[in-house]
């Protein structure tokens, strides 16, 4: 199973959006984000030539859904689904049960937040939760996984930031 991981684009500063009385699930991309998760889409789609993505699941806050749904009109339009398992805080072997279950052998990408994807990338390479990564927004992480993913057996394929996602497009 192959699994793409990427944050979220630039969203609305967490002040701001309290002061306009919205929630942290309620920001959304700022306009500059929205222009940067395009270009990191561009990017995205020629890292990606050859391998199309069969799902992205998104976590529920409106930043990662805003995301996800820019990403998929630049991979032909996979389907977009929201996944609570993918609101913060993620749990790791619930992520992984629930990807087993639901996916199987797809290839998935995974849209949401940090620490929490860097956490999971971590826990897929070494089954430990020590975060060895991170991830700027709009940056991009390629794992492989023999079959199911399970903490510990997920390989690097390759981790690549916003601005290098912009070069490759």
């Amino acid at each position: 199973m192959d699994i793409i991981v990427i944050r979220h684009g630039i969203a609305l500063d967490r002040d701001e959006a309290h002061g306009m009385g919205l929630s942290d699930a309620e920001r959304p991309l700022t306009a500059h984000g929205e222009r940067r998760t395009r270009a990191a889409a561009t990017g995205l789609r020629a890292a990606l030539a050859d391998m199309p993505i069969d799902d992205i699941l998104t976590s529920p806050l409106l930043r990662a859904r805003q995301t996800a749904e820019i990403l998929a009109g630049y991979l032909d339009d996979p389907p977009v689904d929201e996944a609570d398992v993918l609101a913060p805080p993620v749990d790791m072997e619930a992520l992984d049960a629930w990807l087993h279950a639901h996916f199987g052998e797809r290839r998935v990408m995974l849209v949401g937040h940090e620490p929490d994807l860097a956490t999971w990338v971590s826990w897929s390479l070494t089954r430990r939760r020590d975060r060895l990564l991170a991830f700027k927004k709009a940056g991009a992480a390629l794992l492989e996984f023999p079959g199911a993913p399970e903490g510990g057996t997920g390989t690097l394929r390759w981790l690549l930031t916003a601005r290098q996602l912009r070069a490759l497009g």
